[in-house]
């Protein structure tokens, strides 16, 4: 619903995106709770909102079991920014676990825990289109359900002998996205000119 809100031209163009995500985790000493959890933000981010160009990244270890915290302030390619917050010392149970807001000039998107509830506002406007699984739709508001739709995707392709419909490049970008991050808390610097593709 997003992807189709941005390419219909609803939201115009990308200002500022948030992505907020937190819950239990371990041990945090190989930068787990960034690479492991926070990457599917670096995707989805860039998915909807462009490619990063640059990464300015605070991590804490105050809890003890390594860089289980962080903050990254990102830089699209586009003009806009965006800020991710990732923790391994929150919730699951937590009511809003998971929030992205992308905001552009002519409106706003926000999604609740990944498949829970999604909201399109234009700007000016006090009313939003809003979509929430309906009481019988169990299918569409299961998280792991997006495991399962994704595999049939993904099964169904290399049947039919074709590349599968995330390739591996997007989780080498992830990754690439992360060690910037990491470099940028080591450092203390923003990290720019990160390679696309």
């Amino acid at each position: 619903m997003a992807q189709q809100t941005i390419q219909d031209g609803r939201l115009g163009q990308v200002v500022h995106a948030l992505w907020r995500f937190g819950g239990e985790g371990g041990s945090c000493f190989d930068h787990d709770n960034l690479i492991e959890t926070q990457c599917h933000g670096f995707d989805m981010l860039e998915f909807l909102c462009g490619p990063v160009d640059s990464v300015a990244a605070q991590m804490t270890d105050m809890t003890g079991k390594g860089y289980s915290t962080l903050s990254v302030a990102l830089h699209f390619a586009t003009g806009g920014v965006g800020a991710m917050i990732g923790s391994y010392d929150a919730s699951y149970a937590y009511p809003d676990t998971h929030l992205l807001e992308i905001n552009g000039t002519s409106g706003r998107i926000v999604i609740d825990d990944t498949v829970r509830r999604f909201s399109y506002q234009a700007v000016g406007n006090e009313t939003a289109e809003v979509w929430q699984a309906g009481y019988f739709n169990d299918e569409d508001r299961e998280f792991h359900k997006t495991f399962d739709k994704y595999f049939d995707v993904m099964l169904d392709a290399f049947r039919k002998g074709n590349h599968p419909p995330v390739p591996a490049q997007a989780g080498a970008r992830a990754l690439a996205l992360a060690q910037a991050c990491i470099q940028s808390f080591e450092t203390g610097v923003r990290v720019a000119h990160i390679a696309y593709g």
